[in-house]
């Protein structure tokens, strides 16, 4: 059972991500006026370097909670 609620920790936290860029580009860049522009690439550079780092991290310790202990539900 715990696979399951680090699996759903672990969706909800690329929705937030999801939500955080969404916010960005919709709000606070449109406000700055800094969409079409160079000025917001370090915000894109850093959103997807935590995006990839979330995605790597997470599979690993899935992979750990799925494969240690095959016979046990944790």
């Amino acid at each position: 059972m715990k696979r399951f609620y680090y699996f759903l920790t672990w969706l909800v936290g690329f929705f937030a991500l999801l939500s955080l860029d969404i916010f960005m580009e919709g709000l606070v860049f449109e406000w700055l006026k800094w969409n079409g522009t160079t000025k917001n690439d370090w915000f894109f550079q850093l959103w997807w370097g935590l995006v990839m780092l979330w995605l790597i991290f997470g599979l690993f310790i899935l992979n750990l909670k799925f494969n240690r202990n095959k016979n046990l539900n944790e």
